[in-house]
């Protein structure tokens, strides 16, 4: 079969925003993948974890009927398929791709990214972005992180890693725990693994996504942890349940003092150092804080501005 690709395409990985989960066994992966819900901004076609082994071949077969009906990148949510292994890599690789803006790679370590690289490397591919999934003993591991990050680094694939994606389920099964509904990930063992990565890969120019809140009725525990990725600098949330996706997209709007402070820090004739609303301004230190900024405005917009009202006794 001829493989049918997209052009050689960029992802910027805020576009991910609220990446939706779903098994490509759905009948249905079509109208998701065409706005049956016109908010969301990524779409992941899952062969891997949420797909039984003995139903790996109706997901191909399923895959290989909707692709060649989807729209090109920029139509629609971005849409990337999650492939099981390298084997099924390759046969993905034998589909029309037109639609597709990425691969996701799964419990990527250093001891198994070669694989898929020669995988893609031996084809017709034209380097798609891949997101790599660090869910595996090794994400626990600050010398197993930082061995993938140099073989990255040195191998000169940095480029076409357009994000690292975390994997909390997978991590929370390695440490034999699961996350108590109403507590955020910063509010339990895996608090002390995300500063780690953070510190191994983004230092490095590599961006970070964050784990699925499995709990998909209790959107108030989302907000909240939303707002400590944002503090902790990671962009993209996975999601499980499209009642989830309001809140992602919410969170990632910016307050106008913030959009005012890095419009200001971003400036050509931004002094060295000033304050606005009270605070330190530091162009030398806050350029990628107001680049982000800046990025999550155009994607999602602005919060309305906080209206007071004075007190009366």
């Amino acid at each position: 079969m001829t493989t049918l690709l997209s052009p050689a395409v960029t992802l910027n990985p805020w576009q991910l925003g609220a990446s939706l989960y779903t098994p490509a066994t759905r009948p249905d992966l079509l109208a998701l993948g065409t706005g049956r819900y016109e908010a969301l901004t990524s779409l992941i076609y899952c062969t891997e974890d949420a797909v039984l082994e003995a139903d790996l071949p109706l997901a191909l077969e399923n895959l290989a009927r909707v692709l060649p009906l989807l729209p090109p990148p920029g139509v629609g949510p971005l849409r990337l398929i999650r492939v099981r292994n390298p084997a099924v890599l390759a046969q993905v690789l034998t589909l029309d791709l037109r639609g597709i803006s990425a691969f996701v790679l799964p419990k990527i370590h250093a001891g198994n990214l070669g694989a898929y690289l020669q995988v893609l490397d031996s084809s017709a591919c034209p380097r798609l972005p891949l997101l790599l999934t660090l869910e595996t003993p090794e994400a626990l591991s600050e010398a197993h992180m930082t061995r993938l990050r140099d073989l990255i680094l040195e191998g000169g694939h940095g480029p076409r890693v357009a994000a690292l994606r975390i994997g909390g389920n997978d991590l929370m099964h390695a440490l034999g725990v699961r996350r108590k509904p109403g507590r955020t990930l910063y509010e339990g063992p895996l608090e002390r693994v995300i500063g780690m990565l953070l510190g191994v890969f983004k230092p490095h120019g590599f961006a970070l996504s964050s784990p699925v809140y499995e709990v998909f009725g209790d959107l108030s525990t989302l907000a909240r942890e939303l707002e400590q990725d944002l503090e902790y600098g990671l962009c993209g949330k996975t999601i499980i349940h499209p009642a989830q996706l309001p809140t992602v997209l919410e969170a990632y709007r910016v307050a106008e003092a913030d959009l005012l402070e890095a419009q200001a820090i971003l400036a050509p004739d931004a002094p060295a150092v000033f304050q606005m609303n009270g605070r330190m301004c530091e162009p030398a230190t806050h350029t990628r804080w107001a680049s982000d900024i800046l990025c999550r405005a155009g994607l999602y917009g602005v919060l309305e501005p906080q209206r007071h009202e004075a007190l009366h006794f």
